[in-house]
C-alpha cells in the first residue's frame, strides 16, 4: 500500500516536472523568434549600381574587366566580414606571364602559384604583409600561400622582370568586378532602418591607377558614373626578392 502511493506521488512529480519544461521551452522559443524578428526588421538590403570609364592617354591599352570595386561601411556595427574561399585560388605560370594577371580573394584565403611552363620560376611578392618567396621551382601542380591581410599583393618573378600579377585582398563581401562594357553591381548590402548609419565608401581599383575613393549614402537613387584615370606602367619598376636589379633587366613599354 505504501508502495503504490509512493509511486503515484513519484508519478504526479515527474509529470509535473514535465509540463513545466514545456512551458519553460515553448517561451524561450517564443522570446528566440521574437529576437530574430525584431533583429530582421532592423535591417533591410540594397545594391550599388555604376558604370566606370577609363580615362588617360594610357586608357585604351588598360581592360576595363580589370578593374574591382568594393564597398567599405562607415558604421564598423555594419561591417561583415567575407569568408575565405573554400578552396585556393589558382594562377599559372605559363608561356612567361602569369594566368590570370589581375584577382581578388578574401583575407585569409589562400592562392596556388602553378608552373606550366618548362622552364624554372621563382614566384615572389614584396608585399607586406603578404611578403612571401616560393623558391625556384620547375614544372609542378603548385605551391600553396595564404594572404591574411588586406592589400594589394604585387607578385613577381625572380627569373623574369617581365612577369607581374596582382591579387587584391579584401576583408569586406562587397565587392564586383567590372563588365567589359564598364558596368558593375554589388548586391545585398545590408542597411539599417536608420538612415544616418548608411554611409560607406566605394573604392575603384586597377593596376593601373591611384586608387579611387568616393563618399556614398546609401540607398542610392540611382546608378553612380564614375571615371578612372589610367597613369601607371603596365610593369611597374621593381627589384628581385633580394632588393638587387634585375641582370638582364628589361623595361616595359612606356604606353
Amino acid at each position: 500500500m505504501i508502495n503504490n502511493s509512493f509511486n503515484g506521488k513519484y508519478k504526479s512529480f515527474v509529470f509535473a516536472v514535465f509540463i513545466s519544461c514545456l512551458y519553460w521551452t515553448g517561451i524561450n522559443v517564443n522570446a528566440k523568434n521574437a529576437d530574430s524578428l525584431n533583429e530582421k526588421s532592423l535591417y533591410s538590403e540594397t545594391t550599388i549600381k555604376g558604370k566606370v570609364a577609363l580615362t588617360g592617354k594610357r586608357a585604351g591599352k588598360a581592360k576595363l574587366e580589370d578593374v574591382f570595386v568594393y564597398y567599405l561601411p562607415e558604421e564598423s556595427s555594419m561591417m561583415l566580414k567575407a569568408n575565405p574561399l573554400a578552396h585556393p585560388l589558382n594562377i599559372k605560370m605559363k608561356n612567361k606571364a602569369y594566368v590570370p594577371r589581375v584577382s581578388v580573394i578574401p583575407a585569409g584565403s589562400e592562392i596556388r602559384i602553378e608552373n606550366a611552363d618548362s622552364i624554372l620560376h621563382n614566384a615572389f611578392s614584396p608585399s607586406r604583409p603578404n611578403n612571401f618567396d616560393l623558391g625556384l621551382y620547375k614544372k609542378n601542380s603548385g605551391k600553396i600561400q595564404r594572404l591574411s591581410q588586406p592589400g594589394v599583393v604585387k607578385i613577381f618573378c625572380n627569373v623574369h622582370y617581365h612577369m607581374v600579377a596582382y591579387v587584391l585582398v579584401l576583408d569586406t563581401p562587397y565587392y564586383s568586378r567590372v563588365n567589359k562594357d564598364g558596368s558593375f553591381e554589388i548586391n545585398n548590402i545590408q542597411l539599417q532602418n536608420d538612415t544616418s548609419l548608411n554611409k560607406g565608401k566605394l573604392f575603384l581599383w586597377h593596376e593601373r591607377a591611384k586608387k579611387v575613393v568616393k563618399k556614398i549614402s546609401l540607398p542610392l537613387t540611382g546608378g553612380l558614373s564614375l571615371d578612372l584615370p589610367i597613369t601607371k606602367r603596365r610593369i611597374p619598376e621593381h627589384k628581385n626578392k633580394s632588393g638587387k636589379r634585375y641582370k638582364k633587366k628589361r623595361r616595359s613599354r612606356r604606353y
